[in-house]
């Protein structure tokens, strides 16, 4: 969640606290944080993605997503809170509050929605809302094979094809991954899987955009390569089809 009444002074004792609960002071400070994001250029969601990565490189993988959630507040802050070089040396925090200011309230009610544009088409948020109740309807079998088929027989899988239990976790992550981002991208079966969003998008989406992994974009195919080899074995999947 995104705070807008907090000081400076708030969020930079919450990430000062949070570097000495996990003992990480000989990696970081809370300077050099600042310093990471008043450097952070290039498309904003892929900076904030990459700076959320660098940060969570710095901790021990947590234990629960309450623990992860909580990490990832006290740096969210700090983005929004701190100031950036591309933005005239202001923070996001900076910007809103202006705006708001700008905008009085019986303005802010009147205002409509946004158009947005999907798949090159403009269209309006209600429309947009409908194509999503009807995408996610449509992807409920789907959805279903991967869940309670797919990846526990995936799991299974990897259990008896390797040895290694930490490669085993990293194997299933990217499939269980992999598939996540299929579904948020809008496939509604297997088969309807590009084999260019399997050999080039999502291995290019994972170094931004996974952050408690190192894995390089030939390190995701190759993963890949290792469930498609398995869904050939129990589906028939074809994975010549796919680039494999």
């Amino acid at each position: 969640m995104y705070h807008t009444n907090k000081t400076i002074k708030q969020v930079e004792d919450s990430l000062s606290s949070l570097i000495k609960k996990y003992r990480i002071q000989e990696k970081i400070t809370v300077d050099e944080i600042k310093k990471w994001i008043w450097n952070a250029s290039g498309h904003a969601m892929e900076a904030v993605n990459q700076y959320h990565k660098k940060c969570f490189q710095l901790f021990p993988e947590p234990k629960d997503i309450d623990e992860m959630n909580d990490i990832m507040q006290v740096f969210t802050d700090a983005w929004n809170f701190f100031p950036h070089k591309e933005l005239a040396g202001k923070a996001p925090n900076d910007l809103f509050q202006e705006a708001i200011k700008k905008s009085p309230k019986s303005q802010a009610k009147s205002r409509k929605m946004p158009k947005i544009i999907v798949g090159g088409r403009e269209m309006e948020w209600d429309e947009y809302e409908r194509m999503l109740r009807e995408m996610e309807k449509a992807q409920k079998p789907f959805k279903k094979w991967i869940e309670s088929d797919a990846l526990p027989k995936y799991k299974k899988y990897l259990e008896q094809m390797v040895e290694n239990k930490r490669a085993r976790e990293e194997h299933y992550n990217v499939a269980d991954i992999f598939f996540e981002r299929a579904l948020h991208i809008g496939f509604v079966t297997f088969e309807e899987i590009r084999p260019d969003f399997i050999q080039q998008e999502f291995p290019h989406w994972w170094p931004t955009h996974v952050m408690y992994s190192n894995l390089e974009p030939y390190q995701v195919r190759e993963s890949l390569k290792k469930f498609f080899t398995f869904a050939e074995l129990v589906y028939g999947i074809n994975m010549n089809r796919y680039g494999f």
